[in-house]
């Protein structure tokens, strides 16, 4: 199609570094996925869910350094997924760790973010992973949710309790994703524009209760970047994780942030 930016055929699916992301995605909009930051637990299910400090670091340092700005989710659908050169940064769930090692760096780096919220599960634990056997991970608070507002961030609903909702009844579906937004409105006094589908699981019927609902768009977990034109109730996100372990990878974590525009 003309006048849509050229991308590598060899689409990624996940988020290490800027210069790798450049080399297949050029100057293209992210909308990047975060949940845990720190190291994760030897016990965890899941430990590519945990972005460690230092890399979440370097991950804004190089942002930073390029002065390639974060905006954010109501600004890029606004542009009809069109604004080139940006980042959009997304935190799952609520966890604590975000707002005790992430806030700071955010800060720091003068990067805004959201953070998609579980009602029900505020200041408690991670119960919809415990089955899985994942070990119990703390959710930011009511006033901790307060200061990473009045810190110039965002949130936007994750759901009343983190359900699979392709499961689920479409009242037992509407219930989730329009009673959560207007109970964290409720609570925070603060408009919740977008939503975050549980595991990134989203129909047809999910995406048209998420818009009669009066969000302005909803992410979803998918391949790759979104182009001009695209549907705001499916964004695709990448995962935000760790680079394979290896000296290459060592040296590009240790080496200075470095202009590659």
């Amino acid at each position: 199609m003309a006048g849509l930016p050229q991308v590598s055929s060899r689409v990624e699916n996940s988020f290490t570094h800027l210069s790798h992301y450049r080399k297949t995605y050029g100057d293209k909009t992210p909308i990047l996925m975060y949940h845990h930051i720190g190291r994760s637990p030897k016990d965890s299910k899941f430990p590519s869910l945990w972005v460690p400090s230092l890399l979440f670091e370097r991950q804004l340092g190089e942002f930073w350094s390029v002065e390639w700005p974060s905006i954010s989710l109501g600004e890029f659908v606004a542009a009809s997924c069109s604004v080139c050169k940006g980042v959009i940064l997304s935190f799952d769930d609520g966890y604590q760790s975000v707002f005790t090692r992430g806030l700071p760096l955010l800060t720091k780096f003068r990067m805004r973010a959201i953070l998609f919220v579980v009602v029900n599960y505020i200041g408690k634990y991670n119960e919809w992973d415990r089955a899985l056997g994942e070990p119990p991970q703390k959710l930011m608070g009511k006033e901790e949710i307060r200061d990473w507002i009045a810190a110039g961030h965002e949130i936007g609903s994750h759901s009343l309790s983190h359900p699979h909702l392709p499961k689920l009844s479409f009242d037992e579906a509407r219930r989730e994703i329009e009673d959560s937004k207007k109970i964290l409105e409720d609570i925070f006094s603060f408009p919740v524009r977008h939503f975050s589908y549980p595991y990134g699981e989203w129909t047809a019927q999910c995406a048209e209760i998420a818009e009669k609902a009066g969000y302005e768009s909803a992410c979803q977990i998918g391949e790759g970047v979104n182009f001009p034109g695209e549907n705001p109730f499916c964004l695709k996100r990448l995962t935000a994780r760790r680079p394979k372990r290896n000296l290459r990878t060592l040296l590009q974590m240790l080496l200075p942030y470095r202009h590659t525009a």
